[in-house]
């Protein structure tokens, strides 16, 4: 008798890995956003709940697989592959839950920093797709059959209770236009911030750190690319074997979208860790990591009414909790000396809270640079 195969192991370590690669990115992101930023948000919040459902996912998955997830319905006891496919179900569950909330995160995140009305309205609309076809997703998988434990029940000998589910092709078909609207979305969210930056009036250099960063939550997509082509799988009779691939890559879906939307959130923890790295080399008699933490400009919130500036300002446009990108409003034309050892500049952060039209408005207004 040959050898028994058993593609669940397969599962169990990309399940694993994932996991533990979400749960550290989320564990910086939360570092990040209470003890540097210390403004800890919706879309903070959001991604805990995304990682809290990613963990019962991969729980179910790893007991699935203990019962039969990955191996031939004909190398299973009949209550061990209904035990099996109720898992799954499970995971049916906690895969549209975590999708919702991590996708609603990434594009929760972008509202803060994007001040464009057109742009906003895309993401809106994005997101709003995403949230309603997880949502028709969520109901059709979960309550494909009639009653729900049908879905499981029906493997066993002399089934104890009838009951009916709807075709497989309207499962896939489903499958097809959620995998569809989640790429779509994912490169919406990755492509408005290289737009928002690319506009900005920076050092290119930075423009080309930044990019990379915003855009990371369209990762997951490429897992949801490679997922299509094995949803025809969900129609083969030994489903357990067969929908290993599927199971594979949506655990990566969702690890990968919760790794790379906490990644976008870190530039702070990105930069304190390069100052204390420059402080450390003995770099730092110009510069210590304090004055570069000066640097960094944090704004709650910023009006998005039109106001007259001096010329001499610098106006901060997109500014939002961990992502500080400076639109220079104009500069001071005439040339200024500078000694053979270079100038330190330094800027003096004059705060201004008004109340106007009973809306609450925070200004920033950064005083001419200083040459010594």
């Amino acid at each position: 008798m040959g050898a028994i195969e058993n593609r669940g192991p397969q599962l169990q370590g990309v399940a694993y890995a994932l996991l533990a690669i979400a749960f550290v990115s989320l564990l910086l992101r939360c570092y990040c956003r209470i003890l540097i930023v210390k403004n800890f948000g919706g879309d903070d919040w959001m991604m805990v709940l995304a990682m809290i459902s990613f963990i019962l996912f991969v729980s179910c998955a790893l007991v699935g697989v203990h019962y039969g997830t990955g191996r031939h319905f004909t190398d299973l006891k009949p209550e061990d592959a209904s035990t099996a496919m109720m898992y799954w179900w499970f995971c049916y569950v906690w895969y549209c839950i975590t999708m919702i909330f991590s996708k609603a995160s990434i594009g929760y995140f972008l509202l803060k920093i994007v001040i464009d009305r057109t742009q906003r309205i895309i993401i809106y609309a994005a997101l709003s797709i995403t949230v309603l076809w997880g949502a028709i997703f969520f109901l059709v998988t979960v309550l494909q059959c009639k009653p729900v434990s049908f879905f499981w029940t029906r493997l066993l000998p002399g089934t104890p209770q009838p009951g009916t589910c709807l075709d497989i092709m309207i499962i896939e078909a489903i499958t097809y236009v959620y995998s569809a609207f989640s790429i779509i979305s994912d490169f919406t969210f990755a492509i408005l911030p290289m737009f928002l930056v690319w506009k900005l009036q920076m050092e290119r250099r930075m423009k080309i750190v930044l990019v990379p960063i915003l855009s990371m939550g369209c990762i997951a997509s490429v897992a949801v690319a490679v997922r299509f082509g094995y949803i025809k799988k969900f129609s083969d009779p030994d489903f357990l074997y067969s929908t290993v691939d599927i199971a594979i890559w949506s655990t990566t879906e969702q690890g990968l979208g919760i790794a790379a939307g906490s990644l976008a959130t870190l530039r702070p923890l990105f930069r304190k860790a390069a100052a204390h790295i420059s402080t450390r080399s003995g770099q730092s008699g110009q510069q210590d990591s304090s004055h570069l933490s000066n640097d960094i400009v944090t704004i709650g919130k910023i009006s998005r009414q039109k106001k007259s500036r001096n010329s001499m300002d610098l106006e901060t446009n997109i500014v939002q909790n961990d992502i500080e990108l400076e639109s220079v409003q104009e500069y001071e034309q005439d040339s200024k000396q500078r000694n053979s050892k270079g100038a330190n500049r330094k800027s003096k952060s004059i705060w201004s809270s008004q109340e106007r039209n009973n809306e609450s408005e925070e200004k920033l207004y950064i005083s001419k640079p200083q040459e010594y």
